[in-house]
């Protein structure tokens, strides 16, 4: 191959890599633009005109002191236990996740919320 046509194919997978590293600069930092293909959710609809919901596949979270703390809440409610990462724990569970949060609410467990992705559109 020529220079011209080596160069020609840098240039384009140079560009390619940097819309791929725009997009996803702008959806992870910035909650902007459409969702990756692999990310599973649940569209959750939340009342507010204008404004769309979904849940995440890590559907609940709850603030902890440590990890520790964390897999003793994920232990309380019976559900599985993600990830834990500054404060923040992830959890998962196959029953509803509203029917988890009010058995604990009933049993005075550690608060769990939904993981919500807030979009400003509907998602498809």
């Amino acid at each position: 191959m020529n220079k011209r046509k080596v160069m020609a194919i840098i240039i384009v997978i140079a560009v390619i890599l940097l819309v791929l590293a725009g997009w996803y600069v702008m959806f992870v930092h910035f909650g902007k633009g459409p969702a990756f293909p692999f990310v599973k959710f649940q569209e959750v609809d939340i009342g507010t005109e204008g404004e769309q919901a979904v849940m995440a596949d890590d559907q609940l979270m709850a603030s902890a002191e440590t990890e520790e703390k964390a897999r003793e809440i994920a232990e309380q409610y019976g559900i599985e236990f993600v990830s834990f990462e500054n404060g923040l724990a992830l959890f998962r569970t196959e029953e509803n996740p509203f029917d988890v949060i009010a058995r604990g609410k009933e049993n005075g467990y550690p608060e769990l919320s939904i993981n919500f992705i807030r979009t400003g559109y509907k998602t498809e």
